[in-house]
């Protein structure tokens, strides 16, 4: 069907059709580039690695003693495995301190029963402001253990109170459904003790669907047995152990995830702690120690680093309706924090931040998903009506799939040239098929969440979480029923 139109349109069409192939151009481009660049760094890091080093902090009484943080809010069913896992953790001194947030489930009762808790005073400095703590309990099995409980404010006010309550001068926050390595804490620390201007530090994520922890020990390291977080599986290895190790290099790393983040207890009372306002506090609080660097240069280089290491696994959605939720909601963190600091956008004060960073997260993560959309929907209808041709249809095709799946595959590639890559031929070709077909379904899915989420910030002013379940970590049991 061909349809005549003004001249002017059919140019406007032209025009847009051109724009939106640059844009996918660039944008997959500017992903290998930081996936290939963070692979480069990944081998450097791992090159530079003397693992006596690590043994001389485990024992050294003059490393920086640290106190990890978990915020929880209805957690009955990962929070055990979660604390127990934390408090076998191979360090000199920590501490662990438990926020319960005002659940509503069984979180409290179970920590009380199984840790053994006890109502104390806890002496503390109030630098911030949170909701009512009702009450702070020790542990009689392990003195190392605090559990704050107070009323719920979300994440960010959860861990401003945990933050308050820590006794030691670094900051480990993580989530209740996140296990991390044994050497997880030494890996972290590193860059602290070897570089005296780093003030935070985040690492490597994947996910723990298919991971078997018993007593907070992680027993195997599998793959997710179904398809939904195996695509998220290919997500976090092509974002995290590569664009933002790339990311981490250039200065423009924006997010350090709040699943597995260390910073300086002052550094995050200086920015004034997780923000009470934002959608998700990560986002906002890197931008906002990013903002603090390069206002204070006199303090020197300061710096957040980044470490290639897999030391913290956290549990994906399992269900459609559980992903669609967060991913609505991740994208109004990032967007809602863009908005607020878009006076950093190519801002030559900011240096790499504001030239590389804020622009490249605004225009190919907050805009990408409506680029997308549009795409979908747009182009076949251009077609059908005769302001496009099949080679411009053939073109979005490759562009804005082919090259997505090209990125993909080559995140997943390019592990198996690493010390993580996959014990069984079996398992890596789960992953490429993965990579493959998350183009195809998945990833059409994921920009309709993301769209929403744009929708439900600007304009219904949506702040909270959504809907959430958790399914839990996988026992010893567990693993006997998949293999019978």
């Amino acid at each position: 069907m061909s349809i005549a139109f003004d001249p002017a349109l059919i140019t406007l069409a032209k025009f847009l059709i051109e724009a939106i192939l640059v844009y996918f151009l660039l944008m997959h481009g500017i992903y290998f580039l930081l996936i290939i660049l963070g692979a480069w760094e990944q081998r450097k890091y791992h090159q530079g690695i003397h693992f006596g080093e690590f043994k001389r902090i485990s024992e050294s009484s003059l490393t920086l003693p640290i106190s990890i943080v978990i915020s929880a809010y209805n957690e009955e069913k990962m929070i055990i495995e979660t604390v127990l896992n934390s408090l076998l953790l191979r360090y000199p001194r920590f501490e662990v301190i438990v926020v319960n947030d005002g659940s509503e489930d069984a979180t409290l009762r179970l920590l009380i029963e199984r840790f053994k808790m006890f109502p104390t005073k806890h002496v503390f400095s109030k630098k911030l402001q949170t909701k009512l703590v009702h009450g702070v309990y020790l542990s009689e099995k392990y003195p190392n253990l605090l559990v704050v409980d107070k009323e719920n404010g979300r994440r960010a006010d959860a861990n401003n109170a945990g933050v308050e309550h820590a006794r030691y001068p670094i900051i480990c926050q993580i989530d209740a459904d996140c296990v991390l390595e044994e050497d997880a804490l030494l890996r972290m620390i590193h860059p602290f003790l070897d570089d005296q201007y780093v003030v935070a530090a985040t690492g490597m994520i994947r996910p723990s669907n298919g991971l078997i922890v018993h007593e907070g020990k992680i027993i195997s390291r599998g793959l997710p047995k179904n398809w939904l977080p195996m695509f998220q599986y290919v997500e976090y290895l092509r974002a995290f152990q590569w664009a933002r190790a790339g990311l981490s290099k250039l200065n423009s790393m924006l997010c350090m995830s709040g699943a597995y983040t260390l910073v300086r207890k002052d550094i995050f009372l200086k920015v004034g702690g997780a923000n009470l306002n934002a959608v998700v506090d990560d986002f906002e609080l890197t931008v906002s120690i990013h903002r603090y660097i390069q206002n204070h240069k006199e303090l020197g280089p300061l710096r957040i680093a980044y470490i290639p290491d897999p030391g913290c696994y956290s549990e994906v959605p399992e269900t459609w309706k559980a992903l669609n939720s967060q991913r609505n909601f991740w994208q109004r963190a990032i967007l809602q924090s863009l908005i607020w600091n878009r006076d950093m956008m190519f801002n030559p004060r900011y240096r790499m931040v504001g030239m590389f960073g804020v622009p490249f997260f605004f225009i190919f993560e907050a805009l990408s998903a409506l680029v997308e959309g549009l795409t979908m929907l747009l182009a076949p209808f251009a077609y059908f009506v005769g302001l496009a041709s099949l080679t411009d249809i053939a073109l979005f095709f490759i562009f804005g799939v082919v090259l997505g799946v090209v990125v993909s595959v080559s995140a997943v590639l390019l592990q198996e040239f690493s010390r993580f890559r996959q014990d069984k031929t079996s398992s890596l070709i789960r992953l490429l098929m993965t990579g493959f077909f998350e183009q195809f379904g998945y990833h059409q899915f994921h920009t309709y969440s993301r769209i929403m989420g744009i929708y439900d910030l600007l304009i219904k002013g949506k702040i909270a979480y959504g809907y959430r379940v958790r399914t839990g970590y996988l026992s010893p049991l567990d693993k006997i029923k998949i293999k019978d």
